[in-house]
């Protein structure tokens, strides 16, 4: 996961307590860095032009004066590192930014593999006593994203359709309830043939035990990534974007509960959780 901030003429300068023709001879630094984050790890992208040396206060009582340095933040928080930069003339420009480290989460969508989920243990279910579709759930988050990972008796050839029905505020006094999955009230409804390129997003409206869902009309809410079948065993992993689907990026909590289908909507195949109240996953 990586986010970039763009620092754009943020300028202050300081030690000019004139406008003599010598200080306008002199020009401030054009200040100028990007930043990426990927987990605690940050690079500071040094792009400043006119300074001929730097220093760096990372916000968290460490400096630097590398030019472009790489910089391991002790932990999640806020922080807010500014840069310092210096003219021949001794003249000093600065600028901050504010910087969020959040829970990063091991997954990736491109690596063509699973063992990526061999680390993620916190949120996992396993098939209660009767279910026969859904073998294993994994599920992991971070400030951008929800992780999924399913294991089910089933093949892609089969178009099984997945209903989510996710609590995105954790509020039971909000959204559908449903006797499938107790424990919450339902917001926000994705239904489809996920591995068939069709899956969409509905917001429930109206009275809470009536099962009534608007079409959302977002898109590109979600990722599908590796997908493995093997021995009439299907696994695959999802990644849904908390920017995208309503209320997902401000709650600190979120219930969710996978219904699977017949392709035909004919019968209903398993739930995860089954026989359960819905998964709660707490979001730092």
């Amino acid at each position: 996961m990586q986010f970039r901030y763009i620092i754009l003429s943020m300028l202050l300068t300081a030690g000019i307590s004139s406008c003599s023709n010598d200080d306008k001879a002199a020009p401030d630094a054009d200040l100028f860095y990007e930043v990426s984050i990927t987990g605690n790890d940050v690079t500071f992208s040094n792009k400043t032009t006119g300074a001929v040396s730097y220093k760096w206060d990372f916000g968290d009582g460490t400096t630097s004066e590398e030019e472009s340095p790489v910089h391991t933040y002790p932990g999640k928080g806020k922080y807010v590192p500014t840069l310092y930069a210096t003219t021949k003339e001794g003249k000093v420009t600065e600028g901050s930014t504010v910087l969020y480290i959040a829970k990063s989460s091991p997954v990736k969508m491109d690596d063509n593999s699973f063992a990526d989920w061999d680390d993620v243990t916190e949120y996992e279910v396993n098939p209660a006593p009767g279910e026969t579709y859904f073998r294993k759930a994994k599920f992991d988050y971070d400030a951008t994203y929800v992780y999924l990972y399913l294991e089910v008796n089933s093949k892609v050839a089969n178009a099984d359709i997945y209903d989510f029905y996710l609590d995105t505020d954790n509020n039971a006094g909000t959204g559908l309830l449903t006797g499938a999955f107790a424990g919450g009230g339902y917001d926000v409804l994705l239904e489809g043939a996920v591995l068939s390129d069709w899956f969409d997003a509905f917001y429930h409206k109206g009275d809470q035990q009536a099962f009534t869902f608007d079409a959302s009309g977002v898109t590109a809410f979600y990722t599908v990534g590796t997908r493995e079948e093997s021995a009439g065993v299907l696994k695959f992993e999802l990644r849904l974007s908390r920017t995208k689907l309503k209320g997902l990026a401000a709650t600190t909590g979120m219930r969710l509960g996978i219904q699977a289908l017949k392709g035909d909507w004919s019968a209903v195949l398993g739930n995860v959780p089954n026989g359960a109240t819905s998964l709660l996953i707490n979001f730092e």
